[in-house]
């Protein structure tokens, strides 16, 4: 009996103690979504639920006067082309008889030339910014996920960036934070394995530490930890073993 204890011990002295742990699951990358445009809201694409992809136009405010600007801008750009590459022709049919014909009228044909190079640019410049105008007016998902939150609708006036309007969260991958007894923190390394559970659920599963912060929360002397995990809904809860080493 005595050599039964003695082994218990010594096998939970080899293991170590596991470390108590609670931890909250969010999503693994979420954002706050606004607008610096100021405008009312003529297109509204997604709802709380939407599943959207990167780059995906969420939301667009009226904007027909800057979609005018880039038409205006397109014609200028093909005016310029036009008068450059007519310019560029005479330009180069000169240069090739230069050594016979009046070094002043060569001159002119270059600098006429140059100029239409330099309209043809200003005008290629003019369009990128017009376009810039307009795209500033659509709110585009920074990355694939999922709307948990919409703060707008249709006809409201929105912009200046201080107010978000929807809520974007990664879809599927979620980590878990996870919290424990600041006394532990020299003892949990990244990779250290856990089991952990959420609440309400008798099934326990396994991962490994992630990351760890570096910090302390000073409210309740808690030190923080990070595992990453899938198919749970981020909002849920539920307690956690940091398996001794």
């Amino acid at each position: 009996m005595n050599y039964l204890v003695s082994f218990f011990f010594l096998i939970t002295t080899l293991m170590g103690e596991n470390i108590y742990a609670t931890f909250d699951v969010v999503a693994l990358k979420e954002a706050n979504l606004a607008l610096t445009t100021s405008g009312v809201v003529k297109t509204l694409r997604v709802d709380v639920g939407s599943r959207v992809k990167q780059g995906d136009i969420l939301l667009e405010i009226d904007n027909d006067n800057l979609v005018a600007g880039v038409n205006l801008a397109k014609e200028s750009l093909k005016k310029a082309s036009i008068e450059e590459q007519f310019a560029r022709q005479t330009y180069e049919r000169y240069k090739k008889v230069e050594s016979v014909i009046d070094a002043q009228l060569m001159d002119q044909n270059t600098l006429v030339y140059q100029k239409s190079s330099a309209v043809l640019g200003e005008a290629k410049a003019q369009l990128r910014y017009q376009n810039t105008l307009v795209e500033k007016t659509r709110l585009r998902a920074p990355f694939s996920g999922v709307i948990s939150q919409r703060n707008v609708q249709l006809g409201d006036g929105v912009g200046g960036g201080s107010i978000p309007l929807f809520k974007l969260i990664s879809d599927g991958s979620v980590k878990l934070i996870i919290q424990f007894d600041e006394k532990y923190l020299s003892r949990v390394k990244q990779g250290s394995s856990i089991r952990y559970r959420v609440d309400g659920e008798s099934q326990w599963r396994s991962a490994r530490i992630s990351k760890i912060h570096p910090t302390i929360n000073p409210k309740n002397r808690k030190a923080t930890a990070e595992v990453l995990a899938s198919k749970i809904a981020p909002g849920l809860f539920g307690e956690a073993y940091i398996l001794g080493q």
